[in-house]
């Protein structure tokens, strides 16, 4: 996990959640704390954006309202991002008719070349877009990286998750939002 930002009372609930990743416990933000030490809350809509892909094409994640959304923002140098990117495309496949997989690397803070070619060696084929400045990762108060966002059809956040997500917690995540 990678710290973007900080302070003191930030740090101390990064290193919690640090501490519970490395034990193994999946550190979803259900807890109603750590949601409003860091900023969005369940039931609040998803601040919309528009950035470009790898091509150039532009995309807004309200182009994909009507369809729950699994947001994660990564970087390539990132290791929990490599631990999990593998189940994310899996499940953006398995999943490719009920959810939109879309991803925003952190490319402030990463090479669009590398970044790409992560991508392709890890078979993603859900839309990726960067956020060069990393604004789109401070209007979602991204404190550490993999972070991922659940949202549902109307664009509300579900839930947050620090750290990677694999197949189980993926397939957990979704019968929150799937009938």
């Amino acid at each position: 996990m990678h710290v973007t930002k900080g302070g003191k009372r930030t740090f101390l609930l990064l290193s919690l959640l640090s501490l519970l990743w490395v034990t193994g416990v999946p550190v979803t933000a259900g807890a109603e704390e750590a949601q409003a030490a860091i900023g969005i809350k369940a039931g609040q809509y998803a601040p919309d954006f528009e950035l470009v892909d790898y091509q150039g094409n532009k995309h807004k994640l309200s182009e994909f309202r009507g369809k729950p959304v699994l947001l994660n923002f990564w970087a390539s140098w990132c290791t929990p991002c490599r631990m999990e990117m593998e189940d994310l495309a899996d499940s953006a496949e398995l999943y490719h008719d009920k959810v939109q997989f879309f991803g925003v690397n952190l490319a402030d803070q990463d090479s669009p070349s590398v970044s790409e070619a992560f991508l392709k060696k890890f078979r993603v084929e859900f839309p990726n877009v960067l956020d060069e400045e990393g604004k789109v990762a401070d209007k979602y108060h991204v404190l550490v990286i993999p972070t991922s966002f659940l949202i549902d059809s109307e664009g509300k956040v579900v839930q947050m998750v620090q750290g990677p997500l694999f197949n189980e917690e993926i397939d957990k995540l979704f019968k929150k939002v799937l009938n």
